[in-house]
């Protein structure tokens, strides 16, 4: 064999090797590549999966809030109505005619008196109750009571004063002490019998 031969067999021999190298390369470079394709489309498919989840999630976040929302702007609506009724019991209580208000306070009075104790008639009812409180109070029999002329620190009613013991018997206390059966009576008349 010459030379030539030789060195031609070599190039030969080179060149297949090269070309199988570079075909073994490619061949691996498309196996990569398809490899990453796939991990990218898992990854694509799982990034869309959780995203779909947390927007779900969130969307029902959202619709919970809303209802929460919606639930809590009625309950607000019931009360205010309820706190009308209320308002309302209490402007009618004091719109009573002269002698009824006097023997609704007499009443209250009569009902805790024990004797000795001091009446303090509210300001704004002093006129109006004048003796009609009084002449009440021995219809029912009660004990007998003090009349200083210092007015009760309420709005409406009176105060009832013993050595020890202030009763607040004003037409606010009337309606605070049966708050919760007012309110459910109105809730039952407004609503048919929803609580407020």
């Amino acid at each position: 064999m010459a030379l030539a031969d030789i060195i031609k067999r070599i190039d030969g021999d080179a060149s297949a090797e090269a070309a199988a190298v570079v075909a073994d390369a490619r061949a691996q470079a498309d196996a990569l590549l398809a490899s990453a394709r796939e991990e990218t489309e898992r990854e694509r498919a799982a990034t869309l999966a959780r995203a779909e989840h947390d927007a779900a999630a969130e969307a029902e976040t959202v619709r919970a809030s809303a209802r929460l929302a919606a639930r809590d702007r009625a309950l607000a609506a019931r009360q205010e109505l309820v706190d009308e009724v209320l308002a309302e019991a209490h402007r009618a209580i004091v719109a009573l005619n002269d002698d009824a208000y006097a023997a609704l306070l007499a009443r209250r009075i009569a009902a805790v008196a024990r004797g000795g104790e001091r009446v303090l008639v509210a300001g704004s009812d002093a006129v109006r109750l004048e003796s009609r409180l009084r002449d009440a109070l021995d219809r029912l029999g009660a004990p007998a009571l003090e009349w200083p002329s210092r007015p009760a620190p309420v709005d409406h009613g009176v105060v009832l004063l013993g050595d020890r013991v202030s009763v607040d018997l004003s037409i606010d206390a009337l309606i605070d002490e049966r708050r919760d059966e007012l309110a459910m009576i109105a809730a039952e008349k407004l609503f048919g019998g929803a609580e407020a």
